[in-house]
């Protein structure tokens, strides 16, 4: 077994050798809550939440290749921990209506230039397809060393008729890789939840 998730040949949907988010959900052993990682990198915090939080099942979502392979060698032989390889929209299109309970989108490409603000994951659309997924009691934790990313996506879940306030991680939370690059260089980090 490929640390993190079952090797494509042997879990397939739809003839596809990459399989779809429900898929991967399945192959979890518990039935405990279904958490996402948006853009896990190279799963440090993916890593870290699953060994402090053992009761939910972690899913990371990464495009980039090389990532996943590091994720999912960091995951190792966590059973609550997987990691799929593909775009987010995808994935989060796949699950099912109000199967998710936690989701965290940490230090994602903030695309700073005007022109490029249509890039970036946090659209309305995003915001209306996460609500769809997300469990009456779910809650979104966004955070950046981008202040005016911060703010588009405070807006965005705002404009979308999410209750947003701020996120304080309790003592002793995993971290990013990032993170911990941004907090050793003074880097002021924006955080917020977002609730229905």
């Amino acid at each position: 077994m490929v640390a993190g998730m079952r090797p494509p040949e042997e879990t397939t949907v739809d003839g596809d050798p990459r399989p779809g988010g429900q898929a991967v959900a399945a192959t979890f052993r518990n039935n405990g809550p279904l958490v996402l990682d948006l853009g896990c990198g190279n799963g440090v915090f993916l890593a870290g939440l699953a060994a402090v939080r053992p009761e939910w099942n972690v899913l990371g979502i990464e495009k980039k290749e090389y990532r996943v392979r590091q994720a999912r060698r960091r995951a190792g032989d966590l059973g609550n921990a997987r990691v799929w390889h593909g775009a987010v929209i995808d994935l989060l299109a796949d699950l099912p209506e109000k199967s998710v309970s936690r989701v965290y989108l940490l230090f994602s490409d903030p695309w700073p230039k005007r022109r490029h603000a249509v890039r970036r994951l946090v659209q309305p659309e995003f915001a209306a397809l996460l609500a769809a997924r997300l469990a009456p009691d779910g809650a979104f934790f966004f955070a950046s060393d981008s202040g005016v990313y911060a703010a588009w996506s405070e807006d965005v879940f705002r404009a979308a008729g999410w209750r947003v306030g701020p996120w304080h991680p309790p003592a002793g939370w995993p971290t990013t890789e990032f993170e911990q690059r941004f907090i050793a260089a003074g880097v002021e980090i924006r955080r917020f939840e977002a609730t229905r």
